[in-house]
């Protein structure tokens, strides 16, 4: 409280003397900034923050339509490097690795992907280009009956726009990072190209664009063990490293792995037929192609010269089995489609009717799988001298999802009605292979397939008791299925078989808000939701290994049962606006991973469900304009959060530990000013603090690779047309390039450079 009482002082009185009018307060009938979608409290039933088209183009170097996040308040994207395909989404309540604890929406087509909740399972980023977007509005908690439980840490909807006339744009976008950390010291220059072009004739209006994304990721991994001191048998490489693991134990870096280069090519097509009724029908088609290959880099080598990638190897006079550095490959071909239907005249009755699918036509994964020890002969060793590997793939897998609704709006009510189906199903084939860098399937290794439904009806109304006060209330009844769950292991299909039984659940979730604006100034709101956060596929039925670690499925899990609340102030003033918000979240049945290591040295990670756990804390934010002087504008915002596991009797040694990867502070904060009409310049700074990333917290030095650190990055960006119809950017993320961890290392010091043609 000591910290909290004076930072909400300081953002609410601080604002009066920026603004420069001290008793100029906005009325209903003022915008508070321009673009912007209105935030205030009437409107919706929980707090949304915006970032408009022309805040991301001013201050944000963005590659891909992640990095466009980075400054709203609470959220980060575990992009770890541009045009990282495991950027997850994570906010005031759930970690950077929590997929399905979020929603990401592009023009109502759900863009998350729900089949698993991992690092493995982040949104579809690449059906969307950053110039495409119009805005990016989230809304946070699960407070709106419209949304699936899946809606607990919130709810992102991307907006792009439909061309009023013909218009096209082109651009092409560099960006550099030079990485040093252990034995690597590598500079990499990536590149992005991109065009779209629109045109309205009639009541027919379309909107075409290709983005082309190529990119050599910092090393994300590395083979790494905990030192065992001093020996004296005779050495057999050198070249190895040593430093501090998260349990501050002496350790030994063998060598850098999981480095990524791909090409990722995105085309999308949406084409929008306007009736005389002011109905509106949409096509979209979006087509995602991957070409990735994940290179590895040994730090040590025999007495011979030749690098070792693994087994077993004497140093420091000890023996030790080196972590296999395994290179790998990827190949895949996705496609989305979705039709959606709908009038919105703001009329009396209004509909909705949306139908969308997301298809993995092709997705390959190559990876060396070797199993050879001894270095006597090191090409056995070596993963490109001797290839066996194996190949998962997991086409056919994929997603599709109906939703219709009908919203009334009767004398001081607007009501919603709707139904929701989505069908998610997993088919998952690995292969063993002579070649990991090719794509001939040997031996059948494993099957992991199965499939979850969930049918929801629902009801919000929004009801204006007087213009001072409103009440919005809503429900939102839930059947859930898993069935056809299978996972098979070798070649024997009868005794390595396992059939899992269906499961059913329903649910249902009350929400309820109540918002108060005595004075157009001020704005209060409370509110509070029931969610319920159904296994995800991969979780029920999914089993994977990866060398000694086996990730288990467990059919058997409970759903994550929810009950948010939050409580917010809202001050407005003639620039700008200030923002209080304490929220809490208690969670039943947590599903979280958890990891057991047998005695012969071999890892298990099991999704449980973890009894009790409550997140909560406070959430502030301010957005000015011409602050101070005329032409600068200020956005700052700070999350203070405290996370504890209560009950864990399936592991109790856990209770009163933090939940792992949700950081105790966030700070951000971003400058713009205006030099001209044609020239922008801005500079940001992001700050998150300590964070776990072990269940028993035992990560105690988490300055280093498998930690969490605390990170402050300072970005800049300047804008300057400098033709009719041409304009250039110089950008860069991380000036004072500072080394930060989730986990993996983070980008260091990047800097981007983009030249972009208007028509």
């Amino acid at each position: 409280m000591k910290k909290i009482i004076p930072a909400i002082l300081y953002l609410f009185v601080m604002p009066i003397a920026f603004s420069g009018e001290t008793s100029d307060l906005v009325t209903g009938t003022i915008t508070v900034k321009d673009s912007f979608v209105d935030s205030r409290i009437m409107k919706f039933p929980a707090t949304v923050e915006t970032y408009d088209k022309k805040q991301i183009e001013e201050s944000v170097n963005a590659a891909t339509p992640a990095q466009t996040l980075k400054y709203l308040p609470s959220i980060q994207v575990r992009e770890r490097s541009i045009g990282d395909r495991n950027g997850i989404i994570s906010s005031r309540t759930i970690g950077s690795i929590s997929s399905a604890q979020s929603m990401l929406y592009a023009d109502g087509i759900l863009l998350s992907n729900l089949l698993g909740n991992s690092f493995s399972y982040p949104p579809r980023w690449g059906m969307v280009n950053p110039e495409e977007i119009q805005r990016i509005s989230m809304m946070y908690g699960p407070f709106s009956s419209l949304y699936a439980g899946n809606s607990m840490g919130g709810v992102i909807n991307i907006e792009t726009r439909m061309p009023e006339r013909l218009e096209a744009h082109a651009g092409v976008q560099s960006f550099i990072q030079n990485f040093k950390l252990y034995g690597t010291d590598q500079t990499k220059i990536g590149n992005r190209e991109f065009f779209s072009i629109g045109n309205k004739v009639n009541n027919f209006s379309f909107w075409a664009s290709m983005n082309r994304l190529e990119n050599t990721a910092q090393p994300l991994d590395f083979s790494v063990t905990d030192s065992k001191g001093v020996g004296t048998t005779v050495d057999t490489i050198t070249g190895a490293y040593r430093d501090k693991g998260i349990r501050n134990q002496d350790r030994i870096i063998f060598g850098a792995t999981a480095i990524d280069t791909s090409i990722q090519t995105n085309g999308k097509f949406k084409g929008q037929y306007e009736f005389s009724n002011q109905s509106k029908l949409t096509y979209t088609i979006g087509l995602w192609d991957l070409d990735s290959r994940q290179n590895v880099q040994s730090y040590v080598k025999d007495t011979l010269g030749n690098s070792i990638y693994g087994g077993d190897v004497t140093l420091g006079g000890k023996n030790y089995s080196v972590t296999r550095m395994n290179p790998a490959q990827a190949e895949a071909f996705h496609v989305m489609q979705s039709i959606d239907f709908k009038s919105n005249d703001k009329g009396f009755f209004n509909w909705q009717m949306t139908l969308s699918d997301y298809d993995y036509r092709r997705d390959l994964s190559n990876r060396s799988n070797l199993v050879e020890t001894s270095n006597a002969n090191p090409s056995l060793t070596n993963p490109y001298i001797s290839k066996t590997g194996q190949i998962t793939d997991l086409s056919g897998t994929g997603w599709t999802v109906f939703d219709s609704r009908v919203t009334l709006r009767p004398k001081d009510h607007t009501i919603d009605l709707g139904y929701h189906l989505d069908y998610y199903h997993l088919r998952q084939t690995v292969n063993a292979s002579s070649d990991w860098m090719g794509s001939q399937k040997g031996a059948f290794s494993s099957l992991s397939s199965g499939n979850t439904k969930t049918h929801a009806v629902y009801v919000q109304d929004k009801w204006q008791i007087t213009p001072l006060w409103a009440l919005t209330l809503g429900g939102r009844q839930e059947h859930y299925e898993a069935y056809d769950g299978v996972n098979q292991n070798g070649v024997n299909q009868t005794t390595n078989l396992a059939r899992y039984e269906d499961r059913s659940r329903n649910t249902f979730s009350p929400k309820a808000s109540l918002s108060f604006e005595p004075i157009p100034a001020w704005g209060f709101r409370a509110a509070f939701g029931k969610a319920y956060r159904f296994p995800t596929v991969t979780e029920l039925f999914q089993q994977l290994t990866n060398g000694s670690n086996i990730v288990t499925n467990n059919p058997n899990l409970k759903p994550e049962e929810i009950y948010s609340a939050e409580i917010t102030a809202e001050r407005r003033f003639a620039n700008g606006l200030a923002r209080a918000s304490l929220f809490r979240e208690d969670r039943y049945d947590a599903l979280i991973s958890q990891t057991n290591i047998s005695s012969v040295g071999t890892s298990s990670t099991y999704i449980q469900n973890v009894d009790h756990v409550r997140i909560h804390g406070i959430e502030l934010a301010t957005e000015l304009k011409n602050v101070m002087i005329p032409k600068l504008d200020l956005m700052a915002n700070a999350t203070l959060t405290d996370s504890e596991i209560l009950k864990n009797d399936a592991a109790p040694s856990y209770i009163n530990k933090k939940v792992p990867r949700i950081p105790r502070q966030l700070y951000k904060a971003v400058a713009t000013y205006r030099v001209s009409e044609d020239f922008t310049m801005s500079l940001a700074a992001r700050y998150s603090g300590r964070q776990f990333i072990q269940l028993d917290n035992s990560d105690i030095n988490p300055e280093t690779y498998q930690g969490a650190s605390r990170l402050l990055f300072v970005d800049a960006k300047a804008n300057y047309k400098f033709k009719d119809r041409w304009t250039a950017s110089l950008g860069v993320d991380n000036i004072f390039n500072d080394q930060a961890y989730v986990s993996h290392p983070l980008s260091q010091r990047t800097g981007y450079a983009q030249i972009k043609f208007d028509y």
